[in-house]
């Protein structure tokens, strides 16, 4: 458990003279209440006894495994790491740690796996995966000591990071690693996760959770993008004009609806669909589950090809619900879950469907028609 306001951070150092100047820094610095342990084999013990306690690790370079071990960066950093990654996956919460060190940039480098994506905009800024305890950097206008710009780092992406980071790495592992394969994880999973964090964290109220229908609409927008750019799609679902608007209506009868045999009973909308465009497939193309939840998404979160005329859409569909269950968030988060079975869905396709001229080939044709 947290033993006070002070963001609770494992420390492992074995230096008399950082570990009893460091903590006061940190804690005016970045709220951080630094709690050391000179090797690793009691850092452990600390972290499996109390693991909620834990918010962010700082391991020193060079310092021992085990107690009564020598000083080695390999042998230390990279068992470490390890393990901490084992205990995160065990305890279904992963904890962000970071290396704090005094070594020679060449001495370490290659012994830091690129796995701490938490922390990937400070790579972007130094070209490395470690903080020096006594160096400076160009931050913003001025020059700061890199060990304060840790300690106010932790703060930020405790405060402000840490839900998504237990989303992405511990809640929904396996559908963040299917948008990373697909490449949509910056565009999809930016509208995804504020739809997810609120299912599992406080602090958003209903009133703007039901405000975030349009993020579900805009994942499904580019995913629907990407199944064209794949040759899955038809490429008339995104129109011609300026604004390349998508066609949800269209992609969702495309990929789950039955074909009709009949044009002329078809509905204009639907009509207006069939008439440019012959699915080769015998049977709809997403499984019917997905296929009702999809259409389902798609009247919530409005089948208008322009997304100001869905806006609009939505917000009647919102005044004319939302009353009716006492304006609960429930709906769109079981959409939401929806969109992760269909983003797993979509990957395990493409895996067995990877050719985009094939599929160009093999799931849809023009008809003779103009368009």
């Amino acid at each position: 458990m947290r033993e006070n306001d002070l963001i609770q951070v494992l420390w492992v150092e074995n230096d008399p003279l950082v570990t009893s100047s460091y903590p006061g820094e940190a804690e005016m610095c970045g709220d951080l209440q630094l709690i050391v342990f000179p090797n690793w084999e009691e850092a452990e013990a600390a972290l499996e006894s109390d693991y909620d306690r834990w918010q962010a690790i700082i391991l020193d370079a060079k310092c021992q495994y085990k107690k009564g071990d020598a000083d080695k960066a390999d042998r230390f950093l990279m068992n470490v790491i390890t393990r901490i990654g084992k205990i995160a996956a065990r305890k279904d919460r992963t904890i962000p740690w970071y290396v704090l060190s005094g070594q020679g940039e060449d001495d370490i480098r290659d012994l830091i796996p690129d796995i701490n994506e938490w922390d990937d905009s400070w790579v972007k800024l130094t070209n490395r995966r470690f903080y020096s305890k006594n160096a400076k950097v160009k931050y913003g206008n001025e020059e700061r000591y890199e060990r304060q710009l840790l300690f106010e780092r932790i703060r930020t992406q405790v405060n402000h990071y840490n839900e998504e980071l237990q989303i992405e790495n511990d809640l929904y592992p396996d559908v963040f690693t299917a948008l990373d394969k697909l490449g949509l994880a910056a565009d999809v999973g930016f509208h995804l996760m504020p739809l997810l964090v609120p299912i599992h964290f406080k602090g958003t109220p209903n009133a703007d959770y039901n405000r975030r229908y349009m993020d579900l609409r805009k994942a499904l927008e580019y995913i629907f993008r990407h199944m064209v750019g794949k040759g899955v799609l038809p490429t008339n679902v995104v129109s011609k004009g300026k604004k390349d608007q998508v066609n949800l209506s269209w992609s969702s009868l495309f990929l789950g609806a039955d074909q009709p045999e009949d044009l002329e009973k078809c509905k204009d909308t639907d009509k207006k669909f069939w008439e440019k465009i012959e699915r080769l497939t015998d049977a709809p193309i997403l499984p019917k589950q997905l296929a009702n939840w999809l259409k389902d998404a798609v009247f919530q979160t409005g089948g208008a090809a322009h997304t100001a005329e869905a806006e609009v859409e939505i917000a009647m569909n919102l005044d004319k619900y939302l009353p009716l269950v006492g304006n609960s968030p429930y709906m769109l988060r079981s959409l939401a879950m929806g969109l992760c079975d269909f983003i797993l869905w979509y990957d395990n396709f493409l895996a067995a469907n990877p050719d985009e001229e094939m599929n160009a080939i093999k799931f849809w044709r023009k008809r003779n028609s103009k368009f």
